[in-house]
């Protein structure tokens, strides 16, 4: 149903150019509209302008130039997104203004812009306004012209070669002959506002009255890629930054146990050599003491030599013993440090997988958003399907195995007990200090006093290793991120003019 509209919008549409803000001066008679001549720029922003003629009240809106501008199709919708509230009324006509004849990229832009937010009867309320057409009151010669024009129209659009074609001459109003330029712009106006008397019909075809909602609902998943972008940004950030201190913890553990590991070995040797000299003293003060029964003289000498051997294994063990504890204190400090690293880097892979995965939602959105579908700006849409693609589709392969087999063994009191024991059984005749002897021995060999610290650091090298290789992968991946940020913030600020978030 169409109803007469108290304004009637009429949308200016044409390469940039080719006069479209000449033109709306011309109409409005104002200078309101920047007449830029430059074919590259064009008109830089969408303008509109009211103006009265013969009781019926117009809204002129000029709008960015497309085909052979450096603007794209996107753009010009984009910039139609702040006077949606007007167009949302409707348009009595929408004028395409060209010089000369269309290019196949005018066509092109049109038919984009038909499908984003007009439809199959757009023709049925446009205009063809030709400008610059200096013999445009002479009636025969407007007419050879209009058949010429609509046989090479059609070799682009059947649609565009139906339309009415009006001619005009709209000269900038400067120059020596300005006189002259004003009568032509004078004449011009009439003939385009006796058309337009005659267009009361308003267009609203039904993407155009839902082409704000949709901008609206996809400027919206485009700020919500950003935010989610930022957040996952973070997290990365913060994944490396924790896996930096795990790796460089580590390491100085790795050289912490090293270096310990390397001092209990060293006072295995000692208490090996102290304990086989203590053990041939016990042995051979008890052997001293035995002959005493036959021989009384040499039984207080192998008294003495017997405790004096056994007091020197007992201070060797104990050292031994306080040496190890202190080690392995340390080792056990060590690994509560890594613990800590390895949690807070364990929940950072957590957050990250979190962000991530928000964008599950937000892909499901862009991929059914009507704006998308119609693809009003594929330059856009294809921005927000790269980063999409990028973070949700690549997905970021945070997960690091941080489990370690370094598990404590050692215990202090056991080994105390186990050398009381041992001390008590010396001190009667037994072949215990043999069993003693080849036990340091095998100690020092196998080392088993120190294979918790030996494991640990083994399986740390070679997770080193692996943990080094994945912070080179996270890295790059924060190199893609990084790009993802800048990609779709600078969708944010010339297209839908967000302030920036810093």
């Amino acid at each position: 149903m169409h109803i007469k509209e108290e304004v009637r919008n009429i949308l200016l549409i044409g390469s940039a150019g080719k006069g479209k803000s000449t033109l709306a001066n011309v109409l409005t008679e104002t200078n309101e509209f920047d007449e830029n001549t430059n074919r590259i720029r064009g008109t830089e922003e969408l303008k509109s302008e009211e103006f009265g003629y013969e009781g019926i009240k117009y809204r002129i809106i000029d709008t960015v130039g497309f085909g052979d501008s450096t603007k794209s199709t996107g753009e010009i919708l984009s910039k139609l997104e702040k006077k949606a509230d007007i167009i949302s009324e409707g348009l009595n006509q929408i004028l395409f203004v060209t010089s000369g004849r269309f290019t196949k990229e005018e066509v092109e832009a049109f038919n984009l812009l038909s499908k984003a937010i007009f439809d199959d009867q757009v023709t049925d309320y446009t205009t063809i306004v030709c400008t610059n057409f200096h013999d445009f009151e002479d009636y025969e010669t407007c007419e050879r012209d209009r058949k010429i024009f609509r046989e090479e129209t059609v070799k682009f659009s059947e649609q565009l070669a139906h339309p009415v074609i009006i001619y005009i001459d709209n000269p900038p109003a400067k120059g020596r002959y300005l006189s002259i330029y004003r009568e032509s712009r004078e004449e011009s106006r009439k003939i385009l506002l006796t058309h337009l008397k005659t267009c009361q019909e308003v267009y609203r075809p039904e993407l155009l009255a839902e082409f704000s909602k949709m901008v609206d609902e996809f400027n919206l998943i485009i700020e919500d890629i950003n935010k989610a972008t930022i957040i996952v940004d973070f997290y990365l950030n913060n994944c490396i930054n924790y896996l930096k201190e795990v790796i460089i913890e580590r390491e100085k553990i790795v050289e912490m146990i090293e270096e310990r590991k390397e001092n209990v070995k060293e006072q295995m040797k000692q208490r090996c050599f102290l304990n086989t000299l203590g053990h041939a003293a016990i042995l051979s003060g008890k052997a001293l003491a035995v002959a005493g029964l036959w021989f009384p003289p040499a039984f207080v000498p192998g008294v003495i030599l017997s405790t004096g051997g056994w007091f020197g294994v007992a201070s060797s063990d104990s050292v031994s013993i306080i040496k190890e504890n202190e080690a392995y204190q340390i080792f056990e400090k060590c690994l509560v440090n890594d613990k800590e690293k390895s949690e807070m880097l364990e929940i950072s892979q957590i957050e990250l997988k979190d962000a991530v995965g928000k964008f599950k939602e937000i892909n499901s959105r862009f991929e059914n958003s009507e704006y998308r579908k119609h693809d009003i700006d594929r330059e856009k849409i294809e921005v927000a399907k790269d980063v999409l693609n990028k973070i949700w589709g690549e997905e970021i392969k945070s997960d690091i195995n941080l489990k370690t087999d370094a598990k404590i063994k050692h215990s202090t009191g056991l080994k105390a007990v186990r050398a009381a024991v041992e001390a008590f059984c010396k001190l009667v005749p037994s072949p215990l200090s043999f069993y003693c002897i080849y036990r340091d021995h095998k100690e020092v060999e196998s080392r088993t006093s120190v294979e918790d610290m030996e494991k640990a650091i083994k399986n740390w090298k070679e997770g080193l290793k692996a943990f080094k290789e994945k912070e080179q992968l996270l890295n790059l991946e924060y190199e893609k991120i990084t790009s993802c940020k800048e990609e779709i913030s600078n969708l944010l600020l010339p297209l839908i003019e967000i302030p920036n978030p810093a």
